[in-house]
C-alpha cells in the first residue's frame, strides 16, 4: 500500500477525468480517484492498527460526520421538496466522497511511516508540485492544454457540465487541475504544504513558485489563503528567504501595473486587487444575494435550522451557499455544524500537540478563511477532489512523534518539521 502513495501525490497534477464512464459528469473517474480506490482496496487487506490516539479521535468524527450524513439523506425524502431528484444525486455523492475521505485517513493512519518513506514520499509530492504549478502558469498564457485535453472527451453541456467551460477555455490557469478555480488554487496550496512537511522544510523557491501560480488561478479566496498560509509559514522559515520572498511579492505587487501586458492579465490583476476590498458589495460576484437567501429560508423554517434540509437539498435554491458554514445549516442543521465544529476542534489540538503539524495547522487556517465564500471543507463535486489530499496530509502530520527506519529502529523522523517556539 506505501507504494501506491507516491502515485497518488504525483497524480494530483493531473485531475481530469479519464473517460466519461458513470452517470453523470461527476464521477467521472480521475487518476487521483483510482489509485485511492486502489489504496483503500490494498488497506482492507492490512491489519495493523491506528497508530496514535489523536488519528483515532479524528477518525471517529469522521466515522461520526459520515453517519450523520446518510441520515441526513432521508431528510430529503421527509421534506419532498420539488428538487428531489436532483438532491438526491447530490446527496448521494457527498455521502461516497465522505466515505472516500474517511477510509483513505484510515488507511493512512495505518501505515508505518519511515524517514525512507518520508523522503520518498517527498520527492513524489514535489515533483507534483512543480508539474501542478507549471501547467497552471502555462494555461493561463495558452489554450493548448485544455484544447488537446479537451478531445478526449464528449463535448455538449448537456453531458459535460461544466467541462464544456474547460475545453473552451474560459477560465484561464487551470491546469490540469480541475474546472474551478477555487479548488484548483486549494488543491495547490494544500500539495505545498504536504511538500514541505515530507521534505522537513521550508524553501522561498517553491513558496514563490505556488503563489505565482495560485495567482494566476484567478480565485481571490484561494489567494487570500495562501497568503496567510505563507504568512504563518514565515515563522518556520529562514530569515533571510523569507525577506526574500517577502521582498519579491512586494515588488512583484507595484510592478506589473505599469507594465504593458495583455488584457486578460491586466484584468486578472484588477480582480485579484479587489482582495483588498472583500467588504465591498460589488466583489461579491452576488454573493451577498445567495447568502440572503439561504438564511431567509432558514429562518421560515426553524425545524430546519436545527436539522438541516438534508444532504445535497442546497440544489433546491439553485446551487450552493458559497460560505462553508451556511452551507451545513442548510443541509445538516445545527446537529451537523455541531459535529464539524468537533472535527476541527480535534484536528487543531492534535496538530498543535504533533511536532509534525506546523504545515498542516497552517494550512488548516489559509484554508479556513476561504470558507467565507466557499464551500472548501464540503463534499460537493467542485471541492471535494482536494479533501482526500488533505485527509493524507492530515493523518500524516499526526503521526507518531518518531518515524521508524525500515528495519524497525529509531530515527531522527521525529526531528522533522520541529514546532517553532510560540
Amino acid at each position: 500500500m506505501a507504494l501506491l502513495v507516491g502515485p497518488y501525490l504525483l497524480a494530483q497534477c493531473f485531475a481530469l477525468p479519464l473517460v466519461a464512464f458513470g452517470p453523470v459528469w461527476a464521477v467521472w473517474p480521475t487518476l487521483p480517484d483510482l489509485l485511492l480506490l486502489l489504496i483503500i482496496s490494498v488497506s482492507l487487506l492490512y491489519r495493523s492498527p491506528v497508530q496514535t490516539e489523536a488519528q483515532r479521535r479524528v477518525l471517529f468524527v469522521l466515522v461520526l460526520g459520515t453517519g450523520l450524513s446518510v441520515l441526513a439523506l432521508g431528510l430529503l425524502v421527509v421534506f419532498r421538496d420539488p428538487t428531489l431528484p436532483a438532491q438526491l444525486s447530490f446527496g448521494v455523492f457527498g455521502v461516497y466522497k465522505l466515505i472516500q475521505i474517511t477510509l483513505l485517513f484510515a488507511a493512512i493512519s495505518r501505515l508505518p511511516i519511515s524517514t525512507q518513506r518520508l523522503t520518498r514520499w517527498g520527492h513524489w509530492a514535489l515533483a507534483g508540485l512543480l508539474i501542478m504549478s507549471g501547467t497552471i502558469i502555462w494555461s493561463f498564457f495558452s489554450p493548448a492544454i485544455s484544447n488537446a485535453l479537451g478531445e478526449f472527451l464528449p463535448r455538449g453541456r448537456p453531458a459535460s457540465g461544466p467541462w464544456e467551460a474547460y475545453y473552451l477555455h474560459q477560465d484561464p490557469g487551470l491546469g490540469m487541475v480541475g474546472y474551478n478555480h477555487g479548488f484548483v488554487a486549494a488543491q495547490l496550496v494544500t500539495l505545498y504544504s504536504l511538500t514541505i512537511m515530507l521534505r522537513g522544510r521550508s524553501s522561498a523557491l517553491l513558496a514563490g513558485l505556488m503563489l505565482i501560480a495560485c495567482f494566476l488561478t484567478g480565485s481571490r479566496a484561494g489567494l487570500a489563503g495562501a497568503l496567510l498560509t505563507l504568512a504563518l509559514e514565515y515563522r518556520r522559515m529562514p530569515i533571510r528567504a523569507a525577506v526574500w520572498l517577502l521582498c519579491s511579492s512586494v515588488a512583484a505587487w507595484l510592478l506589473l501595473p505599469i507594465l504593458h501586458l495583455d488584457s486578460s492579465f491586466q484584468a486578472l490583476i484588477e480582480r485579484q486587487s479587489t482582495l483588498v476590498e472583500a467588504s465591498d458589495p460589488n466583489n461579491l460576484s452576488g454573493r451577498d444575494s445567495i447568502w440572503q437567501t439561504f438564511a431567509a429560508a432558514l429562518l421560515r423554517d426553524p425545524l430546519r435550522l436545527l436539522i438541516g434540509s438534508g444532504f445535497g437539498s442546497a440544489i433546491a435554491l439553485g446551487g450552493n451557499a458559497h460560505m462553508n458554514a451556511l452551507q451545513i445549516l442548510f443541509e445538516l442543521g445545527l446537529a451537523g455544524l455541531s459535529v464539524y465544529t468537533l472535527l476541527f476542534v480535534r484536528l487543531v489540538g492534535g496538530l498543535w500537540r504533533s511536532p509534525f503539524g506546523c504545515p498542516a495547522l497552517y494550512l488548516l487556517a489559509g484554508l479556513a478563511l476561504t470558507t467565507l465564500s466557499q464551500e472548501t471543507f464540503y463534499p460537493n463535486p467542485a471541492f471535494s477532489g482536494f479533501l482526500p489530499l488533505l485527509a493524507v496530509l492530515i493523518a500524516l502530520s499526526l503521526r507518531r512523534s518518531e518515524a521508524v527506519t525500515l528495519m524497525g529502529e529509531p530515527s531522527v523522523g521525529g526531528q522533522t518539521s520541529p514546532r517553532p517556539n510560540p
